[in-house]
């Protein structure tokens, strides 16, 4: 029951603070959004190092630490083809620490420094991107998080009640493939309200259109997310560690919390710059 009430509080806390981020975007500046995810970039990178230990030297370590810190301000002041350039420039070092280090350093080595070089900065990237749309970026922003979060919870209420086959048993022993079917209509669900309760007339003139648009977006949004949650916890299995981190008393670390949301922001992005 403890542990109930440490995540069930943790959960308040967790809410408050984006609701909070999501108020000051829209009423004071469009920038606060970036502070929410440099703490994602920078925190999650922390966790993905110390999970990976001495996997990365000390140099890919420094280098990947240094993509994350410099991530949101290069993109925020300079835009996405500086963070391009940054990336690349961060995978040339982690290679051409072959050459320079070559007696202490392994091809494993290397490639683990890429993984945390990719995983979770670059993930990150879509939502910077979000945040900057023309043209329905609040409306994305929401829709991202309402997904995500729509799919965790519906996904655990149904798979508690059903249960049935695992969905991945060598990956995750608690998801089911009720659980995941129940995620994928609460995605849908949450979506399709949204765009009834805010959004309807604001892209086509056809509401019929709209309709097919948001139940896409809950459809493929919920299944990045429930892809997210596995990649996260193939990570951990293969690591063998239970979370990511210890940041977030109940849920584990940041990792543990933004999975989901990080492939689904890119299926949300990629729908809203289609439609401009």
């Amino acid at each position: 029951m403890k542990d109930f009430f440490t995540r069930l509080i943790t959960s308040f806390v967790l809410v408050a603070v984006v609701v909070g981020v999501f108020c000051l975007r829209e009423f004071v500046d469009y920038r606060w959004m970036f502070a929410l995810f440099f703490a994602f970039a920078v925190i999650g990178t922390g966790e993905i190092v110390v999970a990976l230990k001495d996997k990365i030297t000390v140099f890919t370590r420094c280098v990947v630490i240094a993509f994350s810190l410099v991530l949101v301000p290069t993109y925020m002041f300079f835009g996405i083809t500086a963070i391009t350039i940054t990336l690349i420039s961060a995978g040339i070092l982690l290679i051409v620490e072959e050459v320079f280090n070559f007696n202490n350093v392994t091809i494993e080595e290397t490639s683990a420094g890429f993984f945390a070089l990719f995983y979770p900065s670059a993930l990150i990237m879509p939502m910077l991107l979000i945040n900057d749309l023309e043209a329905h970026s609040l409306t994305a922003l929401i829709l991202t998080f309402l997904i995500a979060c729509a799919n965790d919870v519906f996904a655990y209420l149904v798979g508690s009640l059903v249960k049935g086959p695992k969905l991945c048993k060598a990956v995750t022993p608690k998801k089911t493939i009720s659980g995941a079917i129940g995620g994928l209509l609460g995605g849908v669900i949450v979506s399709v309200m949204f765009w009834l309760l805010f959004e309807r007339n604001f892209i086509f003139d056809s509401l019929f259109a709209e309709f097919i648009l948001f139940f896409v977006i809950g459809l493929l949004g919920g299944m990045a997310t429930t892809l997210g949650d596995l990649v996260e916890s193939a990570i951990k299995r293969k690591l063998g560690i239970k979370d990511m981190g210890r940041i977030l008393p109940g849920h584990g670390g940041v990792l543990d919390r933004i999975d989901g949301i990080m492939l689904c922001s890119a299926v949300v992005y990629a729908a809203f710059a289609f439609i401009g």
